[in-house]
C-alpha cells in the first residue's frame, strides 16, 4: 500500500548472528550474517567515534558495516527495485546512521532513501501529506545555564519560515517564528493548537537515559519541557506532519547497551500525534545544519508530491557532494555535553580544512527521519 520501491528491513541482533528480514510487496526473506552481538556493537561504537571527527575517514568502517548489514541483501534490493528502505532497528543499531554505510563506491544515501519506523509509526505510515506546507519555528539562540549559545538559530528559522510582510526572501515556508524569551511552554502549546503541518524546533535537548523527568527540551526562557510532560499531554502534536528537532541528540537516549531509549523524543512525539519526526543522532554542527535544513524544506516544497524522505536524501547529498559550502573553522555543536575546551579542539582540528563542502558524514549523516516518509 506504500507503493512500489518501498521495502521493510527488520533487523535482529542475536548473540551469535545478525539477522535481517526483508519484506517487499511480493517477498519475505530472512538472511543472516555470523557475527557476535558484542563484536557488532564494538564496530558501531567505533564507527560513531569516527563519524563525529571530520578529520577522520569514515569510509573503511562504513564499508565493514555495509558488508555485514546490507551486502547480504544487496541483490534482493536490486531485484525489488528498492528506492525507500524502511528500517526497524534493533539494539545498538539504533545509534547507527544507516545512510552513512559505504558500499565501496557510494554511501547508502546516494542510492536509497533511508527511514526509520517504530511501532509508534505504524498507524500513520499511509497518511497522505499536504501538498504545500506552512510552518511553526521555535528556537533558542541565547546561552542558558549549562547550555551554549546557538547564534545561527535565528537565521536558520527565518530562512526556513517567513512571516507576513516581513517574509525573508527565499524562505521556504509561510508561518510563524517564536524565538528566545518568547519561546515559553505556554506560547509553545498555544502555537501548536494552530495546527501547523510543520513544527521546526532549533534548541538543545538533554537526555538522561531512563529518566523522563530529567530528559528535556530547553525552552527560550530557560525553562525545561520534560519528556514526562510531553508523555502526559493529550494529542500535543496533533495535525503535525513533520516535527523537526534541529537540536542535540534528540534521537539518542545515551549509551545504554540495548539502545531501547534511542528514539525517546521521537516516539513520544509520534504518540502525541506527529506523523513523522526528524531528529539527530549526535550533537550537530550549526552552519551545516542550517544549510541542510534550508535545502530540505525548499526541495520538498518545490515539487508537488515530493516525499519527505527524498527531500532529506537530496539535501544530504547536496552537502556530501559539495553543493553547500561554509567555513568550518569554528564548529559550533548544539550539545549540552560539548564543553568550550572541546569546541576549541574541534575548531583547531578543522582549521586546516579551510573552505569545506561538508562532505564528511559528521555534517549530513546524523539526521534521521522517523515515521511517515511520504
Amino acid at each position: 500500500e506504500l507503493g512500489s520501491g518501498a521495502v521493510a528491513l527488520y533487523t535482529i541482533l542475536g548473540a551469535e548472528k545478525y539477522r535481517v528480514i526483508l519484506i517487499t510487496p511480493d517477498v519475505q526473506k530472512a538472511v543472516e550474517y555470523p557475527i557476535k552481538a558484542a563484536d557488532l556493537e564494538r564496530k558501531i561504537l567505533a564507527f560513531r567515534e569516527v563519524l563525529q571527527n571530520p578529520r577522520q575517514d569514515a569510509r573503511p568502517l562504513a564499508g565493514e558495516l555495509y558488508k555485514i548489514l546490507v551486502a547480504p541483501i544487496a541483490k534482493d534490493l536490486q531485484g525489488a527495485q528498492a528506492e525507500t528502505l524502511m528500517w526497524s532497528l534493533d539494539g545498538a543499531l539504533r545509534y547507527l546512521p544507516v545512510a552513512a554505510l559505504y558500499d565501496g563506491e557510494r554511501y547508502l544515501v546516494e542510492r536509497f532513501r533511508n527511514v526509520v519506523f517504530t511501532p509508534a509509526s505504524n498507524s500513520r505510515l499511509k497518511d497522505q501529506p499536504s501538498a504545500k506546507w506552512s510552518g511553526l519555528g521555535l528556537g533558542v539562540s541565547k546561552a542558558q545555564a549549562g547550555f551554549s549559545a546557538l547564534p545561527g538559530v535565528p537565521e536558520e528559522l527565518r530562512s526556513i519560515i517567513s512571516e507576513g510582510e516581513d517574509a525573508a526572501q527565499g524562505s521556504a515556508l509561510p508561518g510563524k517564528v517564536i524565538l528566545d524569551d518568547a519561546f515559553t511552554e505556554e506560547s509553545f502549546r498555544a502555537a501548536l493548537r494552530q495546527r501547523f503541518p510543520v513544527v521546526h524546533i532549533a534548541s538543545h535537548f538533554a537526555v538522561q537515559p531512563g529518566n523522563e523527568t530529567d530528559s528535556f527540551l530547553l525552552l527560550g526562557d530557560g525553562g525545561h519541557l520534560s519528556l514526562a510532560k510531553i508523555r502526559g499531554s493529550v494529542n500535543l502534536f496533533g495535525g503535525v506532519e513533520l516535527l523537526t528537532l534541529s537540536a542535540c541528540d534528540t534521537a539518542t537516549g545515551g549509551t545504554a547497551a540495548d539502545g531501547k531509549e534511542v528514539e525517546s523524543f521521537a516516539v513520544h512525539a509520534q504518540r502525541q500525534g506527529a506523523k513523522a519526526v526528524m531528529a539527530s543522532l549526535w550533537p550537530v554542527a550549526d552552519a551545516s545544519t542550517k544549510q541542510l535544513m534550508q535545502s530540505f524544506y525548499r526541495i520538498r516544497n518545490s515539487q508537488a508530491g515530493m516525499p519527505k524522505a527524498e527531500a532529506l536524501r537530496r539535501a544530504q547529498v547536496s552537502l556530501l557532494r559539495g553543493e553547500a559550502t561554509d567555513l568550518v573553522g569554528g564548529i559550533e555543536r548544539r550539545g549540552l555535553l560539548t564543553t568550550s575546551a572541546q569546541r576549541s579542539g574541534e575548531a583547531s582540528a578543522s582549521s586546516g580544512i579551510g573552505k569545506s563542502n561538508f562532505a564528511h558524514p559528521f555534517f549530513w549523516a546524523p539526521f534521521i527521519l522517523i515515521g511517515n516518509w511520504r
